[in-house]
């Protein structure tokens, strides 16, 4: 992997990471192209996807902050007894919430490398961007909800966490899929963004911890991390100025904007890796 390549699909993911393109997909595609597939190894986009990590922290280090601070005082409450006995707080629900919609991802986690590689090929990415076309052309259709992260239901949680899941195929945006999901639950429409994007942390921080423990153990982490430090730079920065993009496109409730950019690039691909490549 030279540093120009890990320059650009460290940019890609960054930008596809937030906005509702599917930054795997795009991954797949550039590795493709550029002739990097396999070049990269499974270290690499966990580590871009850390770079997009820190680009949520430093958007939303309000919404980080008061997370933490809750689950300290969650867990002060369970060792002292005073769980039941306190009224729920609004950042205490928020908690709980976020907790609910993981538990679907834990069902395919031991699959996840699996999924993987069944949909990383370019014909699958083209036929799931596609699909991603499909689910924000039916976001438009969502009103602006009345739910925040005081009164956020189990049930809405659950629906955002499984389409998270579903997002871990290749082509689905993550982002896409879970905001629509969210605003089509009732969501308010800034309150989805946070939730979408508080949701993927410990994800991709257990993603993290879990490749770097594996390599370790095995003694095969990259010997050359230039690279990698580039490309996750990379991704934090352009991560963090598609997030202000996501959330203006959310607000205004044009998030289907970019089903044409999924449809188009979608068909492309399957026409070009199909007949072409």
């Amino acid at each position: 992997m030279t540093l120009t390549k890990a320059v650009i699909l460290g940019a890609l993911q960054g930008v596809a990471e937030f906005l509702p393109i599917s930054s795997s997909g795009h991954l797949v595609i550039i590795s493709y192209l550029l002739g990097a597939a396999g070049e990269g190894d499974t270290f690499f986009p966990v580590v871009l996807h850390l770079g997009s990590m820190l680009a949520i922290v430093i958007a939303y280090y309000e919404d980080v902050l008061q997370l933490i601070a809750a689950f300290f005082v969650l867990v002060r409450d369970l060792f002292t007894g005073q769980i039941r006995r306190k009224r729920r707080s609004g950042s205490r629900n928020y908690l709980y919430m976020l907790i609910i919609s993981l538990l679907p991802l834990l069902l395919v986690l031991p699959f996840r490398d699996r999924i993987y590689k069944v949909f990383s090929s370019p014909m699958m990415v083209g036929g799931c961007l596609l699909l991603t076309g499909c689910i924000l052309w039916v976001s438009r259709m969502a009103e602006d909800g009345t739910t925040g992260m005081a009164d956020m239901r189990p049930v809405q949680a659950l629906l955002v966490g499984i389409s998270q899941t579903v997002a871990v195929i290749p082509g689905i945006s993550r982002s896409g899929t879970t905001v629509a999901v969210a605003m089509l639950a009732g969501l308010r429409r800034e309150f989805a963004v946070r939730f979408s994007l508080m949701m993927s942390l410990p994800t991709i921080l257990a993603a993290f911890v879990l490749e770097f423990w594996s390599l370790l153990r095995i003694n095969e982490l990259p010997k050359n991390l230039a690279p990698y430090l580039a490309g996750a730079i990379a991704a934090a920065i352009t991560g963090f100025l598609a997030i202000r993009i996501l959330r203006g496109l959310v607000r205004s409730n044009r998030l289907h904007v970019f089903s044409y950019y999924c449809f188009v690039v979608g068909a492309a691909t399957l026409i070009y890796f199909r007949f072409l490549f």
